[in-house]
């Protein structure tokens, strides 16, 4: 089903995160995709290539696996919203807008949030 889908799209998003795997994150997303948040007192503006970059570069240590907790999901039609939280290292709370194009539910943005937790 189409939930199923999502929440495999959304799966192998944070567990690529989770292991600072490139093609996981890169099979997550569309390549146009943006990812979008405050982080470091600024502003982050990023396209997929500079995003996946950073989660490369800044991995200290990559999990085998990826705690997080969908909180919530929506679908209408060939689109949906998730929101997730991911537990791995830093908090955060990701809203993802997802598109669905040849048959293949993709990540078109992420808007993140660092969490206090």
């Amino acid at each position: 089903t189409d939930l199923s889908l999502i929440e495999a799209c959304v799966s192998t998003y944070v567990t690529g995160m989770a292991r600072a795997d490139d093609s996981m994150l890169r099979e997550a997303f569309h390549p146009k995709a943006n990812v979008i948040g405050h982080f470091g007192g600024g502003l982050e503006w990023s396209t997929l290539a500079e995003f996946v970059a950073s989660c490369v570069a800044e991995a200290n240590l990559p999990m085998p696996r990826a705690p997080h907790e969908i909180e919530a999901v929506s679908r209408a039609g060939d689109t949906a919203v998730v929101r997730v939280v991911n537990l791995g290292g830093l908090t955060f709370r990701d809203t993802l807008t997802l598109l669905k194009d040849a048959g293949r539910w993709q990540i078109v943005s992420k808007l993140f949030l660092l969490l206090d937790r």
